[in-house]
């Protein structure tokens, strides 16, 4: 009898232990009952089913979990084929019928797609469990609570402020830091632009120094995401974008310096990560709203600040996906003298434009780069240096430039031969190439070392400079392998180049 009531007690305990286990794995937000849902995917971790939440790009799940933990997705019809990306997080999805199950071992950003559907993936958004979360009534903190959508329209963060947006809250506004220390978005909430109708950029720190983002979700900006302008010492953790309306860049690191971004995603259409340098810090006389629309940027002439330099740039153990931008860049805009020490490691490529860009336009000397340890899944283009006159350029005949609402394309005979996008370009006729040389810069000492591309892109690579004496130099691919293909010379992958010099080919381990 004892015996018996005994293992009755033992059983119970075992039991809750068990169910405190398993929800101890999953960390659901409340969303509001008014977000879109998704009809196309059905999805349980365990015996607890999750919302997936629809976008114009793709459903999207996010939650928070404590220990690894195994999704099932329920889809309307059998899919023949599930591959979730990246392939590096070895996450794969067993089939059965019309549903998939895959184990998450920890917290990360995934795409998963169903026979080849990038119109509408499912994009998993494990959080960790975020911890040092701060008081609703702090007034350094200006929170928002889950289970709600709040219209706020502007949002602007002064010195220590810190805007904290919990898990399941949508923030529907924009974000504006300027000459501010130590502020922070944090929270595992969603900053929504879906219904902005004008175009702007989303979230701008100006001049400002230590900031940090973490674990926030931007979702369908129209303009630049994430611009970081004259600024210095800014983290990105764990910040992800989703979007897919024009200039929708998810990163851009504009006159700025000591910028690390570790753990993060972005799905968009433009850039998702580029590297400029526009408007320098105390800069005056040029209105705030036209330095941060993507239709103005450039407009007005910037002073030379003769030795200037950017730099210290880290990206590291992310992924990066867009449908015709580049996926990581530096340029086109480069009104500096120097951009130095650009750093892009551990990362993952799955869709891309192209992989990687400089597409240096102005004066600037590009150096010390180094892109190591990057594996890309799909890009049309691998690489794209190039040093030239674009329509972003301070140089650039006014009736091309960007900047000029009434501008026109530049004619066929002034495009370039080879190029990602022919019509960003201005190639001067030969009589007048010396005559634009002067505000020419270099492209130079650059390193890819172990880069593994999965399939082999649909167009070639292109290192092409402006001049013999405005050229690029310097440059090795160390353990450089397309679909499986170590590539030793330039016409193994059939690079195109032009102005090049000290170009070397390595194997690498």
């Amino acid at each position: 009898m004892i015996r018996t009531r005994l293992h009755t007690t033992l059983a119970i305990l075992l039991t809750a232990l068990t169910l405190s286990s398993v929800q101890a794995k999953l960390i659901s937000y409340t969303f509001p009952a008014e977000f879109p849902t998704s009809e196309t995917y059905q999805v349980h971790i365990g015996d607890q089913p999750l919302q997936a939440y629809q976008t114009k790009k793709g459903a999207f799940l996010s939650f928070g979990m404590t220990a690894p933990a195994e999704l099932t997705v329920t889809y309307k019809t059998p899919p023949k084929e599930v591959i979730i990306r990246p392939l590096s997080a070895g996450v794969t999805a067993t089939l059965s019928g019309n549903t998939c199950t895959f184990t998450l071992p920890r917290p990360m950003n995934l795409s998963v797609e169903a026979d080849g559907d990038l119109a509408n993936p499912l994009f998993v958004f494990a959080n960790p469990e975020l911890t040092k979360v701060p008081s609703k009534t702090d007034p350094k903190v200006k929170y928002f609570e889950a289970g709600k959508i709040h219209n706020v329209g502007e949002i602007i963060l002064k010195d220590d402020e810190t805007l904290y947006i919990e898990g399941g809250a949508v923030v529907r506004g924009v974000v504006r830091a300027r000459n501010a220390k130590n502020v922070a978005v944090r929270g595992a909430g969603i900053i929504d632009g879906s219904t902005r109708k004008h175009k702007i950029n989303m979230l701008v720190f100006r001049e400002c120094e230590n900031v940090l983002l973490e674990n926030v979700f931007i979702l369908d900006s129209f303009g630049w995401t994430i611009h970081l302008s004259g600024s210095e010492k800014i983290k990105l953790s764990n910040t992800r974008v989703l979007a897919w309306r024009p200039n929708c860049d998810g990163l851009d690191i504009e006159y700025s310096k000591n910028v690390h971004a570790d753990g993060c995603f972005w799905q968009t259409t433009d850039d998702c990560v580029a590297v400029k340098a526009i408007y320098p810090p105390a800069l005056t006389g040029i209105p705030f709203e036209e330095m941060i629309d993507p239709e103005t940027l450039g407009k007005h002439p910037v002073k030379r600040i003769v030795g200037d330099v950017v730099g210290d740039i880290l990206i590291t153990n992310s992924v990066l996906s867009n449908a015709k931008g580049q996926t990581f860049e530096i340029g086109f805009e480069l009104r500096i003298d120097k951009v130095s020490g650009v750093t892009f490691r551990n990362c993952d490529v799955i869709h891309g434009g192209v992989g990687f860009s400089i597409h240096n336009g102005d004066r600037a000397i590009i150096e010390n780069m180094l892109l190591d340890d990057i594996r890309v899944e799909h890009s049309n283009r691998l690489i794209d240096f190039t040093l030239g006159l674009s329509i972003y350029s301070d140089d650039c005949p006014g009736h091309y430039r960007r900047s000029n609402p009434k501008r026109k394309t530049v004619p066929k005979q002034h495009r370039p031969v080879q190029a990602n996008n022919v019509y960003q370009w201005f190639v001067p006729a030969d009589q007048d190439l010396k005559k634009f040389e002067a505000n020419r810069g270099l492209i130079r000492n650059i390193t890819i070392r172990n880069m593994k591309v999965a399939t082999t892109p649909r167009h070639n690579s292109i290192f092409s400079g402006y001049s013999p004496h405005h050229n690029i130099s310097n440059i090795t691919l160390e353990g450089l392998e397309i679909a499986g293909k170590k590539i030793l010379t330039a016409k193994d992958s059939g690079i195109y180049l032009k102005h090049v010099t000290d170009i070397q080919f390595l194997s690498g381990k």
